[in-house]
């Protein structure tokens, strides 16, 4: 078996992680089984990662900022209207967690107790939609007493929560409900 390239190691370690967060969680889990899945030496698992957890907020940094990328991708390409724009990012998401399932139950599911005594924990940031939920409020167009970073907040906890429901059996719902569903609950589209 030739041996691995060294730039294939941190990915292959990354991949062997994952596979085995999401299968058997964090405290189940450690450096050396990674390593072995990895099909490398331990001192290899060291050289790129100080330990598991650390491993492990490499994948949900990643998945954040594949989501990221993905909404942003997403509301590019969506007019400026709020429930276009909200539909879009909902697509967007829907479709990151069912291409990764695994990084994003492991990002957002389970494994984040685990993580948070060896760091914070990690979730996507709501300020973008407590800004955009502020403009809106100061153009008219939502209720002025919605307060935007509760709202923003509680809005993605609903997303992930319902996603990761989701995830445990695509059968429950169409993703076409899904987006319906998240579009007629956010925020931003409360009346003024």
């Amino acid at each position: 078996m030739p041996r691995p390239r060294i730039e294939d190691a941190e990915d292959r370690l990354l991949s062997a992680g994952l596979n085995l967060f999401a299968r058997l969680g964090t405290e189940r889990v450690n450096s050396n089984a990674i390593a072995r899945r990895a099909r490398l030496g331990i001192g290899t698992f060291y050289s790129h990662f100080a330990d598991k957890h650390a491993l492990l907020r490499e994948i949900q940094m990643r998945t954040l900022a594949g989501i990221r990328g993905a909404r942003l991708d997403a509301l590019a390409t969506a007019s400026d209207e709020p429930l276009e724009q909200v539909r879009a990012s909902a697509e967007a998401v829907l479709r990151f967690a069912r291409s990764h399932p695994e990084a994003y139950r492991v990002t957002f599911g389970r494994e984040r107790a685990g993580a948070s005594t060896h760091g914070p924990v990690v979730s996507e940031s709501s300020r973008p939609i407590e800004k955009a939920l502020r403009r809106l409020q100061a153009a008219g167009r939502i209720d002025t007493s919605l307060d935007p970073e509760l709202a923003a907040r509680a809005y993605l906890s609903m997303e992930v929560g319902t996603l990761l429901w989701w995830l445990e059996d695509p059968g429950r719902a169409e993703m076409s409900a899904l987006v319906d569903t998240l579009a007629r609950m956010h925020p931003a589209l409360t009346r003024a």
